[in-house]
């Protein structure tokens, strides 16, 4: 028999071996989904979030496990989240950027400080975070590539599981879309919700490495901070918006262009009346919650003088009207 017959049966038996698995490759890999566990490299701190599809052994995820468990552990998105609850509380200016304030009709500062709140948990009752943290899974999924290999050795086939859970999904973005930092849905696989954190917002630094000499008059992506898109993932969880007096799930939200309403200047131009001037949406606007929260700790962090509310008028512009789409 020639080389090349021996070649075409061996790509044919190879095939016919992969193809069925192929269709549907995360339902085979994932028939029986892991559960979730504490903190892998050590002691958890109280209501530290739960790690899926991590290996400690590998460095890239210790790296980003460290990072999941300073977030939290360090006291970083307390902070964050205990500033945008009082920016909220007594209407400072970075809850005034983004949100509007209450009125007879809408108690929108209420419903922003108790989404804050729940996440920020207070400090007699909870540890580093709210108890509702605790109950977040991230799922750090990711390629795999396992070798199917023809009876003769001859043909090499790479199975390939779904970069992130998000694939599962047809109808929902991943981590593919171009600029998606992270995401939070149900995995259709597990039943579970669920965030995953794309490759890009691990370039995010910390937002206490923010270089206040560095920054705009006005809040701008200079002082973003993984910290930022995390506590913008927490907020899309089922069991903050809905339980709380916001009564809504909170998600991501369009500009009067179409986009999404993501960075400061789209998220101010959703109020800005001479913009969107659509006050309603702020308040289930994940990306809302996120930047006026970091907003608010950076004013802290920055100001010459952080006494009584002196902080919060730390940038004396607003952001820009945001660029309209084509």
């Amino acid at each position: 028999m020639s080389l090349s017959r021996v070649l075409s049966l061996t790509l044919f038996a190879a095939a016919a071996l992969a193809s069925p698995v192929l269709n549907s490759p995360s339902r085979v890999l994932r028939r029986d989904p892991p559960s979730p566990s504490t903190y892998p490299l050590g002691d958890a701190c109280d209501h530290e979030w739960q790690y899926l599809n991590f290996n400690p052994d590998d460095d890239t995820d210790k790296a980003h496990l460290q990072t999941l468990h300073d977030v939290i552990c360090v006291g970083e998105m307390r902070a964050i989240s205990s500033y945008g609850q009082s920016s909220a509380e007594r209407a400072l200016a970075p809850y005034k950027r983004y949100f509007p304030e209450s009125d007879e009709e809408d108690d929108f500062q209420t419903n922003v400080k108790d989404v804050l709140g729940l996440i920020a948990g207070t400090s007699s009752t909870d540890g580093a975070i709210g108890t509702v943290v605790g109950t977040f899974v991230i799922d750090n999924l990711g390629e795999l590539h396992i070798p199917l290999w023809s009876l003769l050795f001859l043909f090499k086939s790479p199975l390939i599981r779904p970069a992130d859970f998000a694939a599962n999904d047809p109808d929902e973005a991943d981590c593919t879309d171009e600029g998606s930092l992270a995401y939070t849905l149900t995995d259709q696989l597990d039943n579970r919700e669920k965030i995953h954190f794309c490759d890009p917002s691990w370039t995010r630094g910390s937002a206490a490495d923010v270089d206040c000499g560095s920054l705009d008059p006005f809040p701008s992506t200079k002082m973003d901070s993984f910290s930022r898109i995390a506590l913008h993932e927490m907020t899309h969880y089922s069991s903050v918006g809905p339980q709380t007096s916001l009564a809504q799930q909170i998600v991501d939200t369009n500009n009067a262009d179409g986009e999404k309403a993501y960075d400061p200047p789209r998220v101010h131009g959703l109020l800005d009346p001479e913009q969107d001037d659509n006050p309603a949406v702020t308040e289930i606007n994940a990306d809302s919650y996120a930047w006026m929260s970091l907003d608010a700790w950076i004013s802290r962090k920055c100001a010459a003088d952080p006494s009584g509310d002196n902080w919060a008028s730390f940038f004396t512009q607003d952001p820009p009207a945001y660029e309209h789409a084509d």
